[in-house]
């Protein structure tokens, strides 16, 4: 399944690397373009116990991308997850 998740702070984060563990396609969309690039990089924002090993693990095998872009975010996605402050 084809997923979008708008947002990557700890819930958005490890919501698509967590849906990419099982399988679907994941895009992860975020305004901060330097957090993007970091993670496009292998280099994770956020600390959490085990995840590193699962979002180098996707992100390797293409489960697992990142934009800026909204638009290309949610092209052809399925669900949208929305993990934005409030």
């Amino acid at each position: 399944m084809k997923l979008a998740v708008v947002g990557t702070g700890y819930v958005g984060l490890v919501t698509g690397t967590c849906f990419a563990e099982t399988g679907n396609q994941v895009t992860c969309v975020d305004i901060d373009s330097r957090k993007i690039e970091k993670m496009r990089s292998g280099i994770i924002p956020i600390y959490e116990p085990g995840l590193e090993e699962l979002f180098l693990r996707n992100t390797n095998e293409g489960r697992l991308k990142f934009t800026t872009s909204l638009a290309e975010g949610i092209e052809g996605a399925e669900v949208i997850f929305l993990a934005l402050p409030t």
